[in-house]
Order: C-alpha cells, then sequence, then structure tokens
C-alpha cells in the first residue's frame, strides 16, 4: 500500500517543510512538474524542476555542482539531494522531508512554483 500526496514548492533555497515523514528504509517517489526561475541576476530564465541545463551552481549555492534552479530534498537535518523533476529512492534515515531550489541563499528575485507528488510506500 502506499500513500500519494501532492506538495506545492516556493521558488526559495530556504528549506520547506513538507509535513511528509518518512521511516528508514522506506521507499519514496517524487514527481515534480510546473515551473520556476532562478534568480539569474541579468536575464530571466524559466526551468522546471531538472534546473537549467548547463549552468552549474557554483559554492554559495546549497548545491554546488547540480543544476541552478533544481529541485532539492533532504530528510530531517540530512544533507541535500538532488531530485529534479523524478526520484525514487529509498531513505537513508528517517525524518521530515523538506524542499528547496538549488539557489544562491543571497539571491532573492525568484518566481513561479513546482508541485511535487511524493508517493511514500508502506515499509517492506
Amino acid at each position: 500500500m502506499a500513500l500519494t500526496l501532492s506538495r506545492t514548492i516556493r521558488p526559495t533555497p530556504s528549506w520547506q517543510d513538507s509535513l511528509i515523514r518518512v521511516g528508514l528504509g522506506q521507499r519514496v517517489v517524487i514527481d515534480a512538474e510546473d515551473v520556476w526561475s532562478p534568480d539569474m541576476r541579468d536575464q530571466i530564465a524559466w526551468c522546471g524542476a531538472d534546473g537549467l541545463y548547463n549552468r552549474t551552481a557554483g559554492t554559495g549555492y546549497l548545491m554546488p555542482g547540480v543544476n541552478i534552479g533544481a529541485l532539492v530534498i533532504r530528510i530531517g537535518s540530512g544533507p541535500a539531494i538532488a531530485v529534479g523533476s523524478r526520484y525514487d529512492f529509498i531513505a537513508d534515515r528517517e525524518g521530515v522531508i523538506y524542499f528547496a531550489m538549488n539557489e544562491n541563499p543571497a539571491h532573492t528575485s525568484q518566481a513561479g512554483k513546482v508541485t511535487a507528488q511524493v508517493i511514500v510506500f508502506d515499509l517492506p
């Protein structure tokens, strides 16, 4: 059996509480759609949850080395995980899922939203 929930994620590098708690070893599938725009300073660029192709985040971003504007999560106070538009994983810890945009916290001019469907399967 599985539980399916939908969450709207704002385009911000601040961690947003999904109110979805997962257990250690629990399978989770996240599918994200819609578009948002990271703060590109000198231009407007819209993208989906996979972020801007060929625009890799540098230091100062939530996840350096991952596309700017990509959807990222963390479980509890764990490390950030790049999710993009689809991510199927087994939770390596228990805790609440938090969402964010891979963005520089000093940048404050984002737009749009991403909607994520989160499927949480029963523990085996």
